[in-house]
């Protein structure tokens, strides 16, 4: 069964349904379409009693190459997002790591390419995070002058601990799948042409297993995190505002476009 949306492919089959990042001409950027594709998408799954395991990976060689930075530079992400930060009812539109917590069934990220930015931390999000060898990961919100979406800040020290968490998102540098692998940010590592076949049969296995045990382990899981799960990303968007209305984020936009370093002021 396939249904359409305008950013992502969105199909389901014997109990699995895999979301496609579909914008491959700009390595899966993130934009507000598809904020609200991925969001219908994970609710669509999320109330489909025959689905039983969710892939979410990317269309092209990329998985997602983070938020377009062109809506951002020319204002028109920027406005949206200050608009839902001023609006608590508006807020509900902004895809959140609850839209992916709270669908009590297993989620596996097939990495395939460049997931940064949005992309590393919607792969934090999934359940099991498995990658090709092309893959590779990067925190670059500091090159953007903001700090991680999607409650990165909270997640990634758990991950990886403290020090190597602030090492990826003070420095927004990259790493290779296999230094993921090594460092415990990714489940596995398989060769490029294996990473859809690999995935599918754990999918599939998964799919096969009790759904009420899974969806209730996940839950226990994620309750154990407890008010400061809330609480974090609740901060973590107060921040955000801010950020994205100082004088380095607009200048870390046009030294994009611009090709060129952003002469940060603290401003």
């Amino acid at each position: 069964m396939k249904q359409m949306f305008e950013t992502i492919l969105y199909e389901v089959q014997e109990g699995v349904a895999t979301i496609t990042l579909n914008r491959p001409e700009v390595l899966n950027a993130f934009n507000t379409q598809m904020n609200q594709d991925l969001k219908l998408a994970l609710m669509k799954t999320k109330e489909n009693e025959n689905v039983r395991a969710i892939i979410i990976t990317g269309a092209g060689r990329g998985f997602c190459s983070g938020a377009d930075v062109k809506s951002f530079a020319d204002g028109v992400a920027l406005e949206s997002f200050k608009k839902m930060v001023e609006n608590e009812e508006l807020m509900d539109l902004l895809i959140s790591p609850y839209d992916l917590v709270n669908v009590e069934k297993p989620i596996i990220a097939a990495v395939n390419g460049v997931a940064v930015g949005f992309g590393m931390n919607l792969c934090i999000n999934c359940d099991i995070i498995i990658a090709s060898e092309n893959a590779s990961f990067g925190e670059f919100f500091v090159r953007m002058g903001i700090l991680p979406d999607m409650n990165g800040c909270f997640i990634l020290p758990r991950i990886l601990g403290i020090h190597k968490a602030k090492e990826l998102i003070f420095t927004g540098d990259r790493i290779d799948a296999k230094e993921a692998e090594r460092i415990g940010l990714v489940n596995k590592v398989v060769p490029h042409e294996e990473l859809m076949p690999t995935v599918k049969a754990l999918a599939k296995k998964l799919a096969e297993s009790a759904p009420l045990a899974i969806g209730m382990a996940k839950r226990l899981i994620h309750e154990g995190y407890g008010e400061l799960f809330s609480e974090m990303l609740k901060q973590e968007i107060r921040y955000q505002a801010k950020l994205y209305a100082s004088e380095d984020h607009m200048e870390a936009a046009l030294a994009f476009f611009e090709k060129r370093k952003p002469r940060f002021k603290g401003k």
